[in-house]
């Protein structure tokens, strides 16, 4: 648009320098093509109604873009939220699983230090009607 303008005053410049016409001619000319370049404008009116649905596309995208970030916050959050939860879980079971191991591990010192009893079995407490089990005995 600025080129056009600036295009039609550079023509009437060349023109004035170079043109052999009287002034009032010359005027009427002048008057003449400025009201084509004036014609050939979109009016106020279609300006404004340009202008209003630029306006009205660039603050849609502003909200739509405000949406997005908010919503992409929140699903951070929820994100961080549920590792935090699972870093929770995983650290109670292991707390757990080393706490169920100590117990076995005291057990099994516990049983191991015991004294070991050992049972005899006399002759007079074999049935004797009862075959030995053991040839060699």
């Amino acid at each position: 648009m600025a080129n056009f303008v600036r295009n039609v005053l550079i023509g009437v410049g060349i023109g004035l320098l170079v043109a052999p016409m009287r002034g009032e001619e010359l005027r009427r000319m002048i008057a003449a093509r400025l009201q084509e370049a004036q014609n050939s404008l979109p009016e106020n009116s279609q300006l404004k109604q340009y202008t209003q649905q630029v306006s009205d596309r660039v603050s849609q995208g502003a909200q739509d873009l405000k949406s997005y970030a908010q919503q992409a916050a929140s699903e951070v959050k929820n994100s961080a939220s549920n590792l935090g939860n699972i870093a929770n879980n995983a650290t109670d079971t292991v707390k757990q699983t080393g706490q169920d191991v100590a117990d076995t591990t005291k057990q099994n010192v516990n049983s191991a230090q015991q004294p070991k009893t050992t049972t005899v079995i006399y002759p007079e407490d074999v049935d004797p009607e009862l075959p030995p089990t053991n040839p060699y005995y």
